[in-house]
């Protein structure tokens, strides 16, 4: 897979994603919001058409299988021993973006309510939590879509027990820190605020 953008739709990876019947593939499809679709047939068999049409997939035989950069991104998202969930908000929008670490690389999906999402290969090991923290501090530290921002990040590793915090920037300058929902925030310089938000998810 080169560093060019894949754009896939929930159908196709849902298709894909079926493929290979892993836990891994599993906990991704959760994440991914696309187990609700497990049994849809159709929402099924369209993947697979658009895949086969795309080029993203052959026929062999009785089976289908992915091919080339499809072929990459199916082979990580199933082997995933490592997921990063990032959602970073204003009062005006929305992004979040998925980070999947696997032995055989890592992937960014950048998801669209729309259903098309952009999939790039990224570094694999700590590299992906460096990444998901330096989005979350250029969101922050940006300001663009206005204030208050918060990047809000969920970490799962394999045998390991989940992480999550989020973080606020405000008008005040000072940053809100929060390490589980409901547990309530507490405002913090920047640099400390990142510091404490790094190490809640790297426990």
């Amino acid at each position: 897979m080169t560093d060019t953008q894949l754009r896939m739709t929930d159908h196709e990876l849902l298709a894909l994603l079926s493929m290979t019947r892993t836990e891994s593939a599993a906990t991704t499809l959760k994440l991914l919001r696309l187990d609700r679709h497990g049994d849809n047939q159709l929402f099924h068999s369209a993947g697979l058409t658009t895949l086969l049409v795309r080029g993203l997939a052959t026929q062999q035989g009785e089976k289908i299988v992915p091919v080339d950069k499809c072929a990459v991104v199916g082979s990580v998202l199933s082997q995933a021993q490592e997921w990063l969930e990032i959602e970073l908000t204003t009062p005006s929008s929305t992004h979040v973006l998925f980070a999947v670490g696997s032995n055989v690389g890592a992937l960014l999906l950048s998801i669209s309510p729309y259903g098309v999402h952009e999939v790039q290969p990224i570094e694999s090991g700590p590299a992906l939590l460096e990444l998901g923290l330096h989005l979350a501090q250029e969101y922050l530290t940006g300001t663009a879509e206005g204030l208050p921002a918060t990047a809000a990040m969920r970490r799962l590793r394999v045998a390991r027990e989940s992480t999550q915090a989020h973080l606020t920037a405000t008008e005040t300058g000072k940053w809100a820190l929060g390490l589980a929902p409901g547990t309530g925030e507490k405002a913090y310089p920047q640099a400390e605020a990142m510091e404490l938000f790094q190490a809640a998810l790297a426990a």
